[in-house]
Order: structure tokens, then C-alpha cells, then sequence
């Protein structure tokens, strides 16, 4: 499982759900251009307003002859209100230009500098200057409106992002309430698939598939617990019986017959046991770790049948043709799958056991047929016998019945070499086809 290893201070102050990191990030990139775009235009602003206030407002004409003084040249062009003055200097310092602020709280009265205009007059050295408060005031305004603008801007994409996401994600919170209130004892609930058809939907249709593959395997691994427990317990359990009968009565104790009998359940189980660990290496895909090779199949099929020791009475009959049949697989699997359906037909057979190995160069296919003599399989039963634990009725006794793992584990390994193993219906006994594919020539 994965862990968060950001620091708890992160974490804290990191939020968590998805709806609020969205409208965050959305915030961040609506404000951080905005601001960037409001401060050039606050830029651009004040060098506008102040390149108009450093333009002589005023066609200033020969100051002595028509102005004799600075209040009736402030009435004549109407400048009762504005800040204006006439005044000679002989300093460098007088020819400072202007300057706005972009703060709008910066007092214009005590920061900004007047503009001061150099004017033609009969007296040297005379200029004019000309206070920027109304200027400064209207830069105030208008980088108030941009701030405002901003803001507003960034608080309406935030609601928006934050309605749009919540809105979106409110069928993916209902889909995890519903699935979190599932547990191994409910797995019979499934979740409600919206009817939009977009990815909630099919978020939600995955996740049913995935309750039932679920269930289906939590339903197999109690049923095969159960079945491996029952099967486990009879070996047991009789083992136990035949040890304290002769325990009880040692004297009249035939220890022989005890010990064989012993034996023959000891091998039980361990058969039963070796099983039981194959088919959970099956299923946790570990059926064999060696690497895939070449194995030839006409040697397998001969290695398997020559080391027979069939029932007394019962034949095996072994037709593999002339030429070597390759395919590619595992030779310890492939021989199990063998054995186990060779195991089968000598419990049923009555008096002979059939085995064909063909190669099928139609459909690039290694076929063993594997035919036997007995009472067969009833066609309802065709595909119920390759699960696991599955005995026919007349096959329950102690002596001649399996445990049901043989054709299960044969079936399991075919798939994974990529093949098939089918029961054909015939007219007498039972007959299995196990087609492999061969490699292309």
C-alpha cells in the first residue's frame, strides 16, 4: 500500500479533496495572468496620463505683456481649481519631470512631484508647473477598478470551477458511498450505473464487473475450503478409526492389514494435498517457474503410458504415429494433464484404454484423444466434470472414487498452455480431446 510521505504539516495544510485543489489551481491561474494583465494596464496608465500632463496644457503667450499677474492668468484660462505657477529657478533640480504612483494609497499631495513644463516667455529660466492630483487620482480609480476586476474575475471562476467539479464529482462520491458500504458478506450489492452513459457510468459498470468477479472467486474459495476440508477430514477421520480400533486392541490386531490400510489414506492425502497446492499455484499463476521450452509430445504421451500399471484386466492401447509432434509448454505440466486423464479412464475402464496422439496440420494442433471403455459420461454432465470437486454419483466410494481434482487440474493446465480439453460424445465410454497448438513451421 502506498503511503503519503509529505510531512503531517504538509499534509495539513495540503487540501485533500479533490474539489478544493481544483478550484484552487483554477483560481491561481485565472488570478496570476489577471494580475500580471491589471498591472501593465496600471502600467500603461500612468505613462499616458503622465505624458499628458508633461504636454504644455496651455498656449502660454508673452507672460508680462498679457498676464501681468498669476491670477488673472489663472482666470483668463480657467484654472481656478488646479494647482499653477509661474516661477523662475536657476536649479538643475527644477527640471525633474513629474511622477505618478501606481499605490493607490500613496498620498499625491506628499509623494508624486508636479509636472514642470519649460515655457517661451521674456524671462528666462521661467516654467510652469502643474500639480498631477487630478491625474493621481484618476490612476487611483482606475487601478482600483482593475484590482477589482481581478478579483472578481478569480472569485467567479473559483464559484464556477467549484460548482462544475462538485457537480461532476457527486456521482463519483455516490459510487465509492455505495461501494464502501460493501463488504465479503454483501458482495451480492451492486452499484447504481447512472444512466448519462459517460465515464461515471462506465466507471460504475467496471467496478460491478469487478464485484462479480469477486464474488465469484469468494464463492469458489468457500466451496473449495469447505470441499477440501470434507475431503481432507475422511482420510483422516479413517486413518484415526483403523489406529485406535488396533490401539484398543493390540492382541487381536491384525498390524499388516492396519498398517497398510494406514498407508494407502496416508497416500490419500498427501495425493489430495499436492493437488490442493497445484491448483493454488494455478491460480496464483505459478504453475511451473522453469521457462518455456520445446517438448515433444509424442514422448511425453509414451513416458506416461509405458510407466502405467493399470488394473488387472485392463489394456492400454498407445498410438502416437511415426514423427515427433513439438509443442511449446512445460514437460512436468503436460505430463500431469496426461496422467490425470489416464487416472481417469483407468478408473471407469472395463477392459481396454485408447491412446491416439495425431497432428492436425490444418489448424497447427497437437490432438490426444484419450478413450476408454466404461460407462461414460451422461452429456449433461459434460462441463460440470472439469470442476473442481466434482464427482459423478456412481464414482463416490472409497476404493474407486477420486476426489474430484484430476480432470480440474488437467483443464486448468490445458488453458494454460493455451489449448483445450473437451469431453466428445460417443456412443460407448468416455472420450477426451486435448488439443495444443504447435509451433509454425
Amino acid at each position: 500500500m502506498t503511503q503519503d510521505r509529505r510531512p503531517l504539516l504538509g499534509r495539513r495544510l495540503w487540501p485533500v479533496t479533490m474539489r478544493v485543489r481544483l478550484t484552487l489551481f483554477a483560481a491561481v491561474i485565472t488570478l496570476v495572468p489577471l494580475t500580471a494583465g491589471a498591472a501593465a494596464a496600471a502600467v500603461v496608465t500612468k505613462a499616458s496620463l503622465l505624458q499628458e500632463a508633461q504636454a504644455p496644457p496651455l498656449q502660454l503667450p508673452d507672460i508680462l505683456t498679457y498676464c501681468p499677474s498669476l491670477s488673472a492668468f489663472r482666470e483668463q484660462n480657467n484654472l481656478v481649481d488646479t494647482t499653477f505657477c509661474i516661477a523662475r529657478t536657476n536649479s538643475p533640480a527644477a527640471e525633474r519631470t513629474g511622477e505618478l504612483s501606481v499605490i493607490p494609497w500613496t498620498d499625491p499631495a506628499d509623494g508624486p512631484q508636479p509636472a514642470r513644463h519649460f515655457v517661451d516667455s521674456p524671462v528666462k529660466n521661467t516654467m510652469a508647473m502643474l500639480s498631477l492630483k487630478p491625474e493621481q487620482a484618476r490612476l487611483n480609480s482606475i487601478v482600483w477598478s482593475l484590482a477589482a476586476g481581478t478579483l472578481g474575475l478569480t472569485l467567479l471562476t473559483a464559484g464556477i470551477t467549484w460548482s462544475a467539479v462538485g457537480r461532476v464529482l457527486r456521482p463519483v462520491e455516490a459510487v465509492r458511498a455505495q461501494f464502501a458500504e460493501l463488504s465479503a458478506h454483501h458482495l451480492d450489492r451492486r452499484v447504481t450505473v447512472p444512466r448519462t452513459g459517460n465515464e461515471i457510468a462506465r466507471l460504475a459498470t467496471t467496478m460491478n464487473i469487478t464485484l462479480d468477479r469477486l464474488q465469484t472467486a469468494v464463492e469458489r474459495q468457500r466451496q473449495f475450503t469447505a470441499d477440501a476440508s470434507h475431503e481432507l477430514r475422511t482420510p483422516l477421520a479413517c486413518l484415526r478409526t483403523e489406529l485406535e480400533l488396533a490401539l484398543n486392541r493390540p492382541d487381536a490386531a491384525d498390524w499388516p492389514q492396519v498398517v497398510h490400510a494406514a498407508h494407502e489414506d496416508t497416500i490419500r492425502v498427501q495425493e489430495l494435498t499436492e493437488d490442493l497446492l497445484l491448483l493454488a499455484r494455478l491460480d496464483a499463476g505459478h504453475g511451473d517457474r522453469q521457462p518455456r521450452r520445446t517438448v515433444d509430445l509424442t514422448d511425453v504421451v509414451r513416458e506416461e503410458t509405458a510407466r502405467r500399471r493399470p488394473p488387472y484386466g485392463i489394456d492400454i492401447d498407445v498410438d502416437t504415429g511415426p514423427g515427433p509432434v513439438t509443442v511449446q509448454g512445460y514437460p512436468a505440466l503436460l505430463a500431469r494433464v496426461i496422467g490425470n486423464l489416464l487416472d481417469n479412464a483407468e478408473r471407469y475402464a472395463t477392459s481396454t484404454i485408447t491412446v491416439r496422439l495425431t497432428h492436425d496440420t490444418h489448424h497447427g494442433e497437437a490432438v490426444v484423444d484419450v478413450l476408454d471403455d466404461g460407462p461414460g459420461i451422461p452429456p449433461e454432465d459434460h462441463q460440470r466434470i472439469f470442476e473442481r470437486f466434482t464427482r459423478l454419483d456412481d464414482a463416490r466410494t472409497r476404493d474407486t472414487g477420486g476426489a474430484g481434482l484430476g480432470l480440474a487440474i488437467a483443464h486448468h493446465l490445458t488453458t494454460t498452455h493455451q489449448g483445450t480439453l473437451d469431453i466428445i460424445p460417443s456412443p460407448h465410454g468416455a472420450h477426451f480431446t486435448l488439443r495444443l497448438p504447435t509451433p509454425l513451421p
